[in-house]
């Protein structure tokens, strides 16, 4: 849901915001929307991912990180499913700066977001090299990576089976994306 907002509101302001608030928000076209609940599928999807990359990143200098940090660009701030960065996590830090992987499941409620908005912000990230969204209703992977002549969507359903991720020097398959889901 929308807050209407007296003025047009910067980043800075929605962060400033923010920060005294209780719940969580994501400032997309300069909007306020609050983060609502999801599936048990959804909570299922989303800590397989996490927990695969947390297993297969294990000794690397890239790490996955899930339910906390947001992403802030210079138009919104958005808290993503799962993120993998490169660079040193600051333990006390309330976002990731250089995100290079950055996973969404989609749900009835906020795939157009997903597909659409916050995608246009995210492709503004120097360091994102994939963008990763995950249906909970079939087993369906949408892969956007980046080229050097811009970006890439490759479609993963089985039989297919292997996301892969060079990025990051790894992959994740539907199995594990959507064990026990009831995918």
């Amino acid at each position: 849901m929308a807050e209407p907002l007296l003025r047009p509101w910067s980043v800075q302001d929605f962060l400033e915001w923010e920060a005294q608030q209780e719940e969580r928000f994501e400032f997309i076209d300069g909007r306020i929307l609050a983060m609502v609940g999801g599936t048990n599928a959804h909570a299922l999807i989303k800590g397989n991912v996490y927990s695969a990359l947390r297993s297969k990143l294990r000794g690397h200098p890239c790490r996955p990180i899930v339910d906390g940090p947001k992403i802030v660009t210079d138009l919104a701030a958005y808290y993503p499913d799962v993120i993998v960065t490169c660079e040193p996590i600051l333990p006390h830090a309330d976002r990731v700066d250089a995100p290079v992987v950055v996973i969404e499941v989609l749900s009835r409620t906020t795939a157009d977001k997903d597909r659409s908005a916050k995608w246009t912000g995210y492709q503004e990230i120097p360091s994102l090299r994939h963008y990763v969204l995950v249906w909970q209703s079939e087993q369906r992977v949408e892969l956007i990576t980046r080229q050097a002549r811009g970006w890439y969507l490759e479609t993963i359903r089985p039989p297919e089976w292997q996301i892969g991720l060079p990025a990051v020097g790894t992959e994740l398959t539907l199995d594990e994306i959507y064990e026990d889901s009831g995918t």
